[in-house]
């Protein structure tokens, strides 16, 4: 049963919050009768009549949801003139809150408490930024108990100045915004984050007050990690060693000279260290001296791909840390010795060793 907090009474909007019982409501989008609810412990609210279908109002929401529209309205009121439930007619989508800014762009924030995909939230907001609209998905308590990780990410991830790639989630009991920011993985495939409680939206406008952590790695748990990974057969680290195998290569047998501290987008699936292991066992196997661009630019896919890229978020792609990626390797293997640039080539000067080999 479709669910709202905005209703139409003789051609004007009225929030349900200040609605009274048997009046004659209709559906703001399709003209229907729309019955309010509104009880002791229960936040006010219109619901369609089962069995009718409705366009842009066409899930029941939650007491989480209806609660936290309206704490998100209060939040953002200081940005410019805050509404619920703006109507967009021309994408047929309705904003929980929408922010009304002068002189820039307005923002349509998107409480997510339910489950959504990704192809989902990509088209809502392509269709804000058609009309020039900023959204901001701000996720619910559902969202806020899961694991840092790729299907978050892919989906939520935005970039917002002080805070770089974040999370954004709403607490309705704390009525506080909690912002995950500075997201990145490091070399060993590890998703970091650092964790804030906002109370106002001027403390979001700041941005990070506080220095960010030093990263720590841990090699030897890495191989130890691995080692077990491979034991207990483990698909993602065994579709890497498939590719080492014909290079006379062992996952476990990574050179100590590729090992980095390097930071990337949290784009690189099991880690940077295993694509540079890719890259590099591939790149020496070859049966040529002489390497292209062409072969080059294929072996960067090639590994990605088996290491378990991501290359494309619903907020950004995997271009720029994949072609960052590229340059540090080879700055790497040229500054070792190992290749030398011939015009767009490459020449193989000598072949690295593996740790084992003699």
């Amino acid at each position: 049963m479709a669910t709202m907090l905005i209703a139409l009474l003789k051609g004007k909007l009225i929030d349900a919050a200040y609605a009274e019982r048997l009046q004659d409501y209709c559906c703001p989008t399709c003209q229907q009768r729309v019955t309010l609810h509104h009880g002791t412990h229960v936040q006010p609210y219109f619901a369609h009549r089962p069995r009718e279908a409705c366009t842009i109002f066409s899930e029941g929401e939650t007491q989480q949801h209806l609660r936290g529209k309206r704490q998100l309205m209060t939040f953002f009121e200081s940005w410019g003139v805050v509404s619920l439930e703006r109507i967009l007619p021309d994408i047929q989508q309705r904003a929980d809150c929408w922010v009304e800014r002068e002189k820039k762009c307005p923002i349509a924030i998107e409480f997510q408490c339910s489950p959504i995909m990704t192809s989902q939230v990509l088209g809502r907001t392509r269709g804000y930024q058609k009309l020039k609209v900023y959204p901001f998905w701000i996720l619910g308590s559902r969202y806020g108990k899961q694991k840092l990780g790729w299907s978050l990410i892919e989906r939520f991830a935005t970039r917002l100045r002080g805070w770089g790639l974040c999370l954004l989630f709403w607490d309705v009991q704390r009525q506080r915004m909690r912002i995950d920011h500075h997201l990145y993985q490091d070399a060993l495939g590890n998703y970091h984050r650092r964790t804030t409680w906002l109370l106002n939206i001027g403390e979001l406008v700041a941005g990070n007050q506080l220095p960010l952590p030093k990263l720590v790695l841990d090699y030897p748990q890495w191989r130890s990690r691995l080692a077990r990974d491979l034991q207990t057969k483990r698909p993602a680290v065994l579709a890497i060693q498939e590719v080492l195998y014909p290079t006379g290569h062992h996952i476990l047998d990574v050179p100590d000279f590729l090992m980095t501290t390097t930071i990337t987008l949290p784009v690189f699936g099991q880690g940077l260290l295993l694509w540079r292991a890719l890259m590099m066992a591939q790149l020496f196997a070859l049966p040529v001296l002489r390497i292209t661009g062409a072969t080059m630019d294929f072996l960067v896919v090639r590994s990605f791909k088996t290491v378990g890229g991501h290359q494309q978020a619903v907020w950004f792609s995997a271009d720029e840390a994949l072609l960052k990626a590229r340059r540090s390797l080879l700055a790497d293997l040229m500054g070792l010795g190992y290749l030398r640039p011939i015009e767009e080539n490459w020449q193989i000067c000598r072949r690295p060793k593996w740790a084992g080999e003699a």
